[in-house]
């Protein structure tokens, strides 16, 4: 209660008047902490990597150890002198030797709720103990145990904290051999709305990504993890561009496209298994009709524009009945564009549409993955 009197009166300061009805200057760096920082913040997902590469006269292995979160209720509450972590959460280690995948194996930590000190300066924040308590059987983990300084960004809107560490260690600040390099790259999201990533569809992907990751020249489990994705961002959005980065990485997993083409208009799986894609005048063209039942689909979108609503002449046939895009207030029609370039076309739908009846009708799971 004496820390909160004390920021309040604070904050009062900071806004008091000069005697010539002048706001006083104040530096924030003066601060040990930053207020934009202070409160509960709750847990989205963690990785870090360490690598391990030996002089050049040593024998030893090059090795490197990944880890990331599988599943957390986890949460970092900071106040202007301390940081308490509470939850838990689960996590795989994977270990690389020489480039080669030799242990994956997944960690839990449980009823954790610790206290300790930190202290800012300027965009960096030093832990006088770590955030997460990475103890496994893999190499390198004990680099992440200890003091630990990291750089920090809150987004403009306050909502979001990102806290990532890229550091390279060598014998003169680390207890490592002479001439040995140690990269320690480590990056945690936390969010203040918990609505926002509380998304059942991350689970989804996580499996996804975990399965793909053990076979990764796998094209099915590859798709899997792609269309994992693509579902996450229908159902729960991609409010960092963090997923949209994925589906840019993974690329059409070997094949020319994953040649998707689907939705699911009211309760029915819609596939258009015949497609037509064609390109004119920087336009990409679609086209495509279901096997079964009178269903259609056609729209064009522009090539190497991406974002919300970038489709032109959008027209959806459901039993017989053509449906186009309307915007209600609520549920809106929305058409994500992802990528529209090197012949590749993927983009995501969702909302009502509309028929020139009346009648309207919910289109969810939207998706486009084809090559023109």
């Amino acid at each position: 209660m004496k820390k909160t009197l004390s920021l309040c009166c604070l904050f009062v300061c900071l806004f008091t008047f000069n005697c010539d009805n002048e706001p006083v200057d104040f530096d924030i760096s003066v601060l040990s902490f930053n207020p934009k920082i202070l409160g509960q913040w709750y847990l989205v997902e963690f990785n870090a990597e360490v690598s391990y590469i030996p002089n050049a006269e040593d024998q030893s292995t090059t090795t490197q150890t990944r880890v990331f979160s599988t599943a957390s209720n986890y949460t970092i509450t900071f106040d202007d002198d301390n940081f308490r972590l509470r939850g838990d959460y689960t996590y795989n280690a994977r270990k690389k030797v020489n480039g080669i995948e030799e242990t994956s194996n997944f960690y839990s930590n449980g009823d954790v709720d610790s206290t300790y000190g930190y202290t800012i300066d300027d965009d960096e924040i030093l832990f006088e103990e770590p955030v997460f308590n990475i103890t496994t059987q893999e190499e390198n983990t004990i680099h992440l145990q200890g003091q630990q300084i990291k750089s920090f960004v809150v987004s403009e809107n306050g909502e979001t904290l990102i806290i990532v560490q890229d550091e390279t260690l060598t014998n003169s600040n680390a207890a490592i051999p002479a001439g040995a390099t140690v990269t320690k790259r480590t990056s945690s999201v936390w969010t203040k709305d918990f609505t926002l990533f509380n998304c059942e569809l991350r689970n989804a992907t996580r499996e996804a990504e975990i399965a793909y990751n053990e076979s990764n020249q796998d094209i099915q489990l590859c798709l899997d993890y792609r269309r994992a994705v693509e579902d996450q961002i229908i159902e729960c959005g991609d409010p960092d561009g963090s997923l949209v980065e994925i589906i840019n990485q993974l690329g059409n997993c070997g094949l020319l496209s994953a040649d998707v083409l689907r939705v699911t208009a009211g309760l029915q799986n819609i596939d258009f298994a015949n497609k037509s894609i064609s390109y004119s005048n920087e336009i990409i063209s679609v086209y495509g009709s279901s096997l079964f039942g009178n269903h259609s689909i056609s729209f064009e979108v522009p090539e190497n524009v991406t974002g919300i609503d970038t489709f032109l002449d959008f027209v959806i046939e459901v039993d017989g009945i053509d449906y186009f895009p309307y915007y209600p207030g609520i549920n809106n029609f929305r058409f994500n564009t992802l990528i529209s370039n090197n012949f590749s076309f993927n983009a995501v739908f969702e909302g009502t549409v509309i028929s020139a009846q009346g009648q309207e009708l919910t289109l969810s799971v939207g998706i486009v993955d084809v090559n023109y």
